[in-house]
């Protein structure tokens, strides 16, 4: 299977682990390790402002809502188009930090867009293809739009499996499986 970084993860109705349940995933990496992804639609009742304030006590103006990035523990880690501060390029305009440093020049900065997560998700060797293989999951490529913008995460998850569900079945529908006599159809 080729390199997924980069793409998203639509879960399929029919995956019902809770951790995943109707979620939208970046993968940030994926190779013959594992990969590495982060959960696009669990906000949390918790402000960046808030968790700024116990994290680090400095400056932030930033009040929108931390996510829970996966069920996998981790440190704080943002999405954001700040190139400057960016410890890996996901996607043109989207780029990844989870560098300490990083972070706080992002929150203090106020860097926009950016979106803040606690936790990741984690797929052993060969796991998450396994898991594409049998139905769990429809892949698309991830855009800043999605990834940072201002969908509302309630519909993100409809909206994305919509458009990759099309994508697979329009090679389906092609003018050339039509028959020119519409009664063999």
């Amino acid at each position: 299977m080729a390199e997924l970084r980069g793409h998203l993860l639509i879960a399929m109705p029919g995956l019902l682990d809770p951790n995943f349940y109707r979620s939208v995933v970046l993968l940030v990496r994926h190779d013959a390790d594992g990969a590495m992804g982060i959960i696009l639609n669990r906000p949390l009742d918790v402000t960046i402002k808030d968790a700024w304030a116990k994290i680090d006590g400095g400056v932030c103006k930033n009040t929108s809502k931390l996510h829970a990035g996966g069920p996998c523990a981790g440190p704080l880690l943002a999405l954001h188009d700040g190139r400057q501060f960016a410890d890996q390029v996901i996607v043109d305009g989207l780029h990844y930090s989870i560098d300490a440093d990083h972070i706080k020049q992002i929150i203090e900065n106020d860097i926009q867009p950016s979106r803040f997560f606690v936790g990741n998700a984690g797929w052993s060797p060969n796991q998450l293809e396994t898991e594409i293989e049998s139905g769990s999951w429809l892949t698309c490529p991830a855009t800043e739009t999605v990834a940072l913008g201002e969908i509302q995460q309630d519909r993100v998850w409809i909206m994305l499996t919509r458009i990759a569900t099309m994508r697979s079945v329009m090679p389906q529908l092609s003018s050339r499986f039509v028959p020119a006599d519409p009664q063999m159809n």
